[in-house]
């Protein structure tokens, strides 16, 4: 999902320089608070003495397992309730381990129980399972928490075998001066993605793509102009024997992916309005472009470095 499109948000998006750098030891304090508030929207009302909810089975189900894993008689000691205990202790917890299996049990808890019973629980909980996943992953990025709920788990970004070994040591081939250019507006196009904004990760992913390629067509003296758009460029490197042919269509692909998807129409110094309609760029179509992008960065330079 986009997260809101708020004034502090607006703000960060334009002012960031972009990182590549997850963390992953310490909980920030504005996505604890976030957390909590998403966990009670989406567990639900828990119920009283006199009239119990179905809300009260998760809640006593999440708070069971926590206490026996931590090994302690009370999560937050001073409530009677599981809910009141649980979000409490979630609000207050700063070992990220055990935070992050809080979150790991309650998402698995309503993927297993409250999702597949829905109909006994919509008049008590304000937020869809899928949608407190959706939500809980896109905060964890805009933190800059290099965490996920993936198929019943949480994992860290540097174990899932993309981000470690395209995505990353794309970056460390970036941080030679001479992709300075293409090494920005890649940051621009990861922090845009973390920060929501999918369309703005396209055009970076485009921009650094092409950057790359002139870096390329410099060193090598390809008969190319600053103003040749990449398909020029990658039939450059197919003449100049960088890329394989085999690739070309692959690699023409993946830059009609980038402009098509994006329906923006870009002159030589930026792009065009909307119009009427506001452009909706789904975060799927951004993942996949991100990693696309760095797996062919990877295989630019990688393949200069092989082709002195």
């Amino acid at each position: 999902m986009s997260l809101l499109p708020i004034f502090s948000r607006r703000k960060r998006q334009s002012t960031s320089k972009g990182t590549d750098v997850y963390q992953y030891e310490v909980i920030p304090r504005k996505l604890q608070i976030q957390v909590v508030q998403l966990l009670e929207d989406g567990i639900g009302q828990y119920g009283n003495l006199y009239n119990e909810t179905p809300c009260d089975k998760l809640y006593d189900a999440i708070v069971d397992i926590l206490r026996r894993e931590i090994g302690v008689y009370k999560l937050s000691p001073g409530h009677n309730q599981k809910a009141h205990e649980f979000l409490d202790w979630l609000d207050k917890v700063n070992n990220i381990e055990e935070w992050l299996d809080a979150i790991e049990i309650s998402l698995r808890a309503l993927e297993n129980i409250a999702k597949p019973n829905w109909y006994a629980y919509q008049n008590y909980i304000k937020t869809r399972p899928e949608d407190v996943i959706e939500e809980l992953n896109a905060r964890l990025i805009e933190a800059g928490l290099g965490y996920q709920y993936v198929s019943g788990q949480i994992v860290r970004l540097d174990s899932l075998h993309t981000h470690k070994e395209i995505v990353l040591p794309a970056f460390a081939l970036l941080s030679e001066k001479r992709f300075v250019a293409a090494d920005k507006e890649f940051h621009t196009a990861h922090q845009a993605y973390r920060n929501g904004d999918f369309e703005t990760c396209l055009v970076e992913c485009g921009k650094a793509l092409e950057s790359v390629l002139k870096v390329l067509a410099h060193k090598r003296k390809w008969p190319i102009k600053d103003t040749d758009p990449a398909s020029k460029l990658i039939q450059a490197a197919v003449d100049g024997g960088l890329i394989a042919a085999f690739s070309t269509t692959q690699l023409n692909h993946l830059k009609g992916l980038i402009d098509s998807s994006t329906p923006t129409v870009r002159n030589k110094m930026g792009g065009h309005g909307a119009g009427v309609t506001p452009r909706v760029v789904p975060r799927e179509l951004a993942t996949l472009q991100l990693n696309q992008t760095a797996a062919v960065i990877l295989y630019l330079v990688e393949s200069d470095k092989a082709r002195p």
